[in-house]
């Protein structure tokens, strides 16, 4: 029995071993020659042709492993090791030899790139340095100098993305704490974009859904042609002498502008880079957006828009076939031919207007004006079209007065939410900004 299993064991060990041999090495019988010229096939051991005495050549090349450099066998097509698509030797060699040519195109571009970015022409640095990369990626200095660039023209993620494959290639680089640095710095930035446009997305979301609503509800009202008395005797000088004013009908908005009518303004100032109703005379460069644009009170449809300057105004209400009004013309709206003293009446009452917190506009149904027009004490003060002089009254038009024909500053007209005093909310009041300073307490209403 025990001579039976060691012979069972011996012939067990060899039939293992023949199988591991079988994989690891081609048999003969696998591999034949052929004739280049007739095609005729041999085997392996026949080294020319029987008919035409030309040299035989090895039909099955051996292949290799371009990653590992492991030899397949025959009719494997991947690497055991590593899965990688094997090639036959002459393609690594081939496969070599291009990638040596491909990288000393890759420094010539380099090179180019270099001098390009040492006379700061920055298009075409970077022209040359994509090139060098779509060559052969694996220059240590081409990923800093191209991530380094990227950087400089406010391609931030392009930036982080070179600077990273640097460290990469030159883990043990002496500026490598530098570089470090440099890529969170941009990564900071990347994150804030991607906040600011994850906040867009969402402003959009809700102006848009919410504009249709407040244009149904929006609309003008028309103040009828005639007389009314302007000013106050007894109050500050600049609101003496009270006189009698003849005005043309107008009509005049509502409400005031809100921050979703604003927004389409600016989405259309943004796409079109339209600016042929804006005045000549508004600033360099300028895209309309109210300072701190960000914040949260702009995520608001029904409030309304604010720290947007005079010129501003005057393109939105343009854009939207109107104009701003003369302070005549909101004196007018606001506290009708009877001389109340605020849009409600005579009394004070400081429940009738939008004191402190921000509210929608129109909140206050009891704080209109004879017209029709709310807001117009508190909410926000708001812009008209004249120049101020606080001694115009002295010397003013008794038919539709425009103000003086120039000026530092602009007329602003129905005190604001930051307002307490009913004095200073009267429909008299009168208070002058620069036409270039955007307030948060500021916003307007359109006329034609």
């Amino acid at each position: 029995m025990l001579k039976f299993l060691n012979k069972y064991l011996i012939l067990c060990l060899l039939f293992v071993a023949a199988t591991s041999f079988a994989e690891t090495e081609p048999s003969m019988a696998e591999l034949h020659n052929e004739c280049p010229t007739c095609g005729t096939k041999y085997s392996f051991d026949i080294k020319f042709c029987g008919k035409d005495g030309d040299k035989l050549v090895e039909t099955q090349k051996s292949s290799i492993c371009p990653k590992c450099k492991q030899k397949g066998v025959p009719g494997e097509v991947f690497c055991r090791a590593d899965g990688e698509k094997l090639v036959t030797v002459e393609e690594v060699k081939e496969n070599e030899q291009k990638l040596l040519a491909d990288r000393q195109k890759a420094v010539e571009h380099f090179k180019e790139g270099n001098t390009f970015l040492d006379s700061e022409d920055y298009g075409k640095a970077l022209e040359e340095y994509k090139k060098a990369v779509e060559l052969y990626e694996n220059i240590p200095r081409l990923q800093y100098n191209i991530g380094l660039l990227y950087g400089k023209i406010g391609k931030h993620k392009e930036a982080i993305k070179h600077l990273r494959n640097y460290c990469k290639l030159s883990p043990d680089a002496e500026d490598m704490d530098g570089i470090i640095t440099k890529i969170a710095i941009l990564q900071g930035i990347v994150d804030k974009k991607n906040r600011l446009i994850k906040k867009h997305e969402k402003r959009n979301e809700i102006m848009t859904k919410a504009l249709r609503g407040i244009k149904e509800k929006r609309g003008m009202v028309l103040v009828p042609a005639g007389s009314f008395v302007m000013g106050n005797n007894s109050i500050k000088r600049e609101q003496r002498p009270s006189h009698n004013v003849y005005l043309d009908s107008f009509y005049i908005d509502k409400y005031e502008v809100t921050n979703a009518e604003y927004y389409e303004f600016l989405g259309y100032i943004n796409k079109t880079k339209d600016h042929s109703k804006c005045r000549e005379d508004e600033p360099i460069n300028k895209d309309h957006q109210p300072h701190n644009w960000e914040k949260d009170y702009y995520n608001h449809p029904e409030f309304p828009v604010v720290r947007i300057d005079w010129f501003d105004a005057n393109a939105y209400a343009a854009w939207a076939g109107k104009r701003l009004p003369t302070e005549a013309e909101w004196e007018k709206a606001a506290r009708g031919t009877d001389e109340r003293k605020w849009p409600w009446g005579s009394e004070w009452d400081p429940s009738k207007y939008n004191f402190g917190d921000p509210e929608p506009v129109g909140s206050h149904e009891d704080g209109k004006s004879p017209y029709g027009c709310y807001d117009m004490a508190g909410s926000v003060a708001e812009w008209c079209a004249d120049w101020a002089n606080m001694k115009y009254y002295e010397k003013s038009p008794k038919g539709n007065p425009k103000g003086p024909e120039k000026g530092e500053k602009k007329i602003i007209r129905g005190g604001s939410r930051f307002i307490p005093d009913g004095l200073s909310l009267r429909s008299t009041a009168r208070k002058a900004m620069r036409p270039n300073i955007g307030n948060m307490s500021v916003g307007f209403r359109c006329v034609k």
